[in-house]
């Protein structure tokens, strides 16, 4: 989906992933479990810990729209979702990153367009698949050392 992008100073940046971390981070993680969102990928135990605002290690909270990216509203549930650590590198690295990289010396405010992937509040099926890749990565290094 193309969006347009605002370049914002450092600064503001920092005010928007500290307002993100003390305030947003927690409450839409439990919004997202006492939701549903969560039911069909994590485990019971893992919901209820996500009821309390805590993630398991292997899944991150994206911002859509980078916090870079945009003054306000960056931090708006609708601007969140929560995917795999695995995907998250991977959008910041080779979805965002060559996109930006070219407005590096451009002065805040300076619009452009840019691609974002789209997701739902959980990626369920990204999640699914990344922790049957992992598992399988387990069992397969459980029976290589096992026919040792």
């Amino acid at each position: 989906m193309k969006v347009t992008y605002t370049k914002i100073s450092p600064d503001r940046v920092k005010e928007n992933r500290t307002f993100y971390k003390n305030r947003v981070r927690t409450a839409f993680i439990c919004w997202c479990a006492y939701e549903g969102f969560f039911d069909g990928v994590l485990t019971e135990q893992e919901i209820r810990k996500a009821k309390r605002g805590q993630l398991p290690k292997d899944l991150n909270i994206h911002h859509r729209m980078p916090l870079s990216g945009k003054d306000e509203g960056v931090n708006e549930f609708n601007n969140l979702t929560v995917i795999h650590k695995e995907t998250h590198e991977y959008i910041n690295r080779y979805v965002f990153s060559p996109q930006l990289k070219p407005y590096i010396n451009e002065p805040y405010g300076t619009e452009f367009e840019i691609d974002i992937p789209e997701y739902d509040f959980v990626d369920v099926n990204g999640i699914r698949h990344e922790r049957q890749k992992e598992a399988i990565r387990k069992q397969f290094a459980y029976s290589k050392h096992k026919g040792r």
